[in-house]
């Protein structure tokens, strides 16, 4: 059985979740319920670091879809962070790295929110 998992860290005013392994159809439910939780109780705003992430689906794109939306609504920001190559090509060709931002480090990533 393939293997995700979710962690969760305040970082200032946000939060940080560290997405591990494959996010899936089968994972997705999972992911879709800790961000909703996150962005429920954060008024900052949500990084979501990928260097542990291996492979996103269609489903899981749809989870980040989501997420950037609720972002959107309670004037948040939502910034992926270290993305590993593949899963940044998967961004790219589907033209999301124009939508969602995203960052190298958390570092930068909250430096380009205080902007």
């Amino acid at each position: 059985m393939k293997t995700f998992s979710v962690t969760t860290d305040a970082i200032g005013k946000g939060v940080l979740l560290r997405f591990k392994g494959e996010l899936d159809a089968s994972s997705s439910v999972y992911a879709d319920n800790a961000l909703e939780e996150t962005i429920a109780a954060s008024s900052g705003f949500v990084l979501i670091d990928c260097s542990e992430l291996t492979y996103i689906s269609s489903a899981g794109l749809g989870v980040l879809l989501a997420a950037f939306q609720a972002c959107n609504l309670k004037e948040m920001d939502l910034v992926m962070v270290n993305m590993q190559p593949k899963i940044r090509n998967v961004f790219e060709i589907l033209g999301l790295d124009r939508l969602i931002k995203s960052a190298e480090t958390v570092e930068e990533a909250r430096q380009m929110i205080a902007k």
